[in-house]
């Protein structure tokens, strides 16, 4: 049986969202101390985000993506 991708989840956590997404950890990590418009549920000690939700926020924050050093 298959790890299921981050894309097929409804839930993903912030390391995660990191690796699909491409975003920077360190953005990442200050957007869920600010608790920002998607959604985080704590569970058992860990945070847990909405994928949908979180999907909604980039597009409307493009800037979070990491840059592709080296190509232009």
């Amino acid at each position: 049986m298959r790890k299921p991708s981050p894309g097929d989840k409804r839930i993903i956590t912030p390391e995660e969202a990191i690796t699909f997404y491409v975003l920077s950890r360190r953005k990442m990590w200050k957007l869920m101390d600010e608790h920002t418009d998607f959604t985080v549920k704590y569970y058992d000690g860990r945070n847990l985000i909405i994928r949908a939700e979180f999907e909604k926020y980039l597009e409307n924050h493009p800037e979070l993506r990491r840059r592709a050093y080296g190509k232009r």
